[in-house]
């Protein structure tokens, strides 16, 4: 067969077409893994800080999560402080139980009065203020460490030279692969950028920052209309531009077993309400876009592309286009399955491509149904 101009052209463009949007894959640039000391190696003693846990109806939860955090075997002092509902009788008795054994918790309860203000960002503001040390953990009461040692491996961070801390939150295999898979793609893509110097929010519920920056900088102020949104909005506030240290050892890990449909659809819903409040989200934005263009562009253009030299005899067409399908494939594949590997993923080969194409649809789904919700939802407007 001669190959003319036409079937050159086409055959080099298709195969173009799927190293370019390969290589705009988010899975492309990795997290890197902190490098240097283990747990504790150069230090006899460590910081003193305290953990701040912002509590709405998770007395069980709490009841399963804050034992382990209670007894972490750390060379500096710390204080665990919880910030819930007054009035709520199941938090108040575990936590009353709690007390009798654990001099490092402190519980305090929010007013009733605070009812038409973004509570969660309240109990945050409180915990902070309550707190006699100059760093800060925050988590949710959904996540716990594995073993007693996180504490010791997340204060490893809490240098001189350092001001925002963010850490990894590993989802339980009870949650369904695809979602563990979208976590993943976005943990990857927000801890690379602040990285990159560029901390602009965090999916993960797993910060640490000064208490001193925090108060320096008002808290919460500027984006007390929004309802929730608290860690990316810490994050940006007080990571970005700042002196960030990213954590991905598995030691420094958080994990939350269990997630509800509600929930991970309202954390989605959420996001699109406090984004364009965000620095950075713009260019977050165009990247996704560029990467969902590119991925649909490429595997719609091969498809089409098999099917025409198919039909037309044209095997070096065919050949090409069929080539370049496999190449966009494995290459997406293999960069998402190297992400997946280091964040501990623990999602099939063979579904990962999937994942991906699907990804965009999901993505699309959640923006729909945040354009259709009643925006009153997603702010404090009686604030």
């Amino acid at each position: 067969m001669i190959i003319d101009q036409f079937t050159l052209i086409l055959g080099i463009t298709v195969i173009l077409l799927a190293i370019i949007a390969s290589l705009a894959s988010p899975f492309l640039h990795k997290v890197k893994m902190k490098s240097g000391k283990q747990i504790g190696e150069h230090k006899e003693t460590q910081p003193n800080l305290s953990i701040v846990i912002p509590v709405h109806n998770n007395a069980t939860e709490l009841q399963s999560n804050l034992p382990i955090l209670l007894r972490q075997e750390y060379k500096g002092n710390y204080q665990v402080i919880i910030v819930a509902d007054k009035g709520d009788r199941d938090v108040e008795e575990l936590m009353k139980r709690l007390k009798e054994k654990h001099d490092n918790l402190y519980v305090t309860y929010l007013p009733d009065s605070s009812r038409y203000m973004s509570r969660k960002k309240l109990a945050i503001t409180l915990g902070v203020r309550a707190a006699k040390t100059e760093w800060i953990a925050i988590t949710n009461p959904t996540c716990k460490p594995v073993n007693e040692d996180w504490l010791t491996s997340w204060a490893e961070n809490m240098e001189d030279n350092t001001d925002f801390v963010m850490g990894y939150v590993a989802l339980g295999k009870s949650v369904p692969p695809m979602w563990r898979f979208e976590h993943i793609q976005t943990a990857n893509n927000r801890l690379h950028s602040a990285q990159c110097g560029k901390a602009w929010a965090t999916n993960c519920f797993n910060i640490a920052f000064r208490k001193s920056r925090f108060m320096e900088e008002e808290g919460f102020r500027g984006n007390l209309q929004i309802t929730r949104g608290e860690y990316d909005f810490l994050t940006n506030k007080l990571g970005l531009n700042r002196n960030v240290t990213v954590d991905i050892r598995q030691a420094s890990w958080l994990y939350e077993d269990e997630i509800s449909d509600e929930e991970w659809k309202k954390r989605k819903k959420y996001f699109y309400a406090s984004r364009n409040l965000l620095n950075g989200s713009r260019s977050y934005s165009l990247c996704m876009l560029f990467n969902n263009v590119m991925l649909y562009l490429s595997f719609l253009t091969s498809l089409a592309c098999c099917v025409f030299g198919y039909l037309s005899h044209n095997w070096i067409v065919l050949g090409c286009s069929s080539f370049s399908l496999l190449l966009l494939i494995v290459l997406r594949t293999f960069l998402a399955s190297k992400v997946s590997r280091c964040l501990g993923g623990d999602i099939g080969l063979s579904h990962m491509f999937a994942y991906d194409m699907r990804l965009v649809w999901q993505n699309l789904g959640y923006k729909i149904s945040y354009i259709r919700s009643d925006k009153n939802y997603f702010t404090s407007h009686k604030l």
